[in-house]
């Protein structure tokens, strides 16, 4: 990889970024990277070569990734790169982001232990020598994945339950290249650019008392048609997309000291307990264990 600053630096405080990265090589052949980071300074990463496959999966902040396709990258999101010998990728980090997230990469397929999912690459690959494609993290996988991204821990559980999330995410990221390609050619690319308006607005605007039916004006569709198309874009309801988002920044207000009362007003809960629950059914533990 090579490394450079971006946009104006800050003399006074020389740090690009501060956290910790856990790199591990899983017993297939893979390599599996968590990071916990935050960034002072704006930064720019660009590989030197591109591995077979590659899955950059976001929890937190936001990333902007361009290569044969630019990609904005939001928490809850990733994106799969298969290449073979393709052109290099590049990714830019701002400052004053924290980021959390996960990076499982295939340096050569022939090094895979399984033959079988060996063959499967080889198969994608024959087919399409450069492929990106975003998708969206399934629930029933962000949960553990959020979990991974905050463990610090190397002993032996911890690594096998590292493997184990990694294959998750691998035949999870393998899944969505089909169902992506099947469900295209129902998506036109005004549908697209007018879903992507409406994931943006959600994103920016996750206190605001939001409505299928005022959703749905301004992606300029019906109700139900903006309920089926957002599904099969991202994977995810429109609302529980919603949710996610207010999860995920009330999580980073509470930790960085944040009242319960207040992490939950601003992201939009009128009353502390309907946000409780929400939030333990999301995490797992209450909003007080996250302070």
């Amino acid at each position: 990889m090579h490394y450079s600053l971006i946009g104006a630096q800050h003399e006074d405080n020389p740090c690009v970024m501060q956290g910790y990265i856990n790199e591990q090589e899983t017993s297939l052949g893979m390599t599996l990277v968590s990071s916990q980071v935050q960034t002072f300074q704006g930064y720019q990463a660009q590989s030197f070569t591109s591995p077979s496959l590659t899955m950059i999966v976001l929890l937190e902040g936001q990333a902007q990734l361009a290569g044969p396709a630019s990609i904005t990258l939001t928490p809850g999101h990733g994106v799969i790169l298969l290449s073979q010998e393709g052109p290099s990728q590049t990714a830019r980090h701002h400052a004053h982001h924290n980021l959390r997230g996960l990076n499982l990469s295939i340096g050569n397929i022939d090094d895979l232990a399984d033959e079988n999912l060996a063959d499967q690459l080889r198969g994608n690959l024959q087919r399409r020598s450069a492929y990106t494609q975003r998708w969206t993290i399934p629930a029933s996988l962000h949960q553990g994945l959020q979990a991974l991204a905050c463990e610090q821990s190397q002993g032996c559980l911890q690594r096998l339950l590292n493997e184990g999330l990694a294959l998750q995410l691998l035949a999870h990221g393998l899944s969505a290249i089909g169902t992506h390609e099947r469900d295209a050619p129902s998506l036109n690319p005004r549908d697209r650019a007018l879903l992507e308006r409406v994931r943006d607005y959600l994103h920016q605007e996750p206190g605001a008392e939001h409505s299928l039916h005022q959703l749905a004006q301004l992606a300029c569709m019906s109700p139900s048609s903006l309920r089926q198309k957002f599904q099969q874009a991202y994977g995810v309801s429109v609302m529980a997309y919603l949710r996610r988002r207010r999860m995920e920044l009330a999580r980073q207000y509470l930790e960085q000291g944040w009242r319960v009362q207040d992490a939950a007003h601003y992201v939009g809960y009128r009353h502390a307990s309907n946000f409780a629950t929400a939030y333990r059914h999301h995490f797992g533990v209450s909003p007080r264990e996250s302070i």
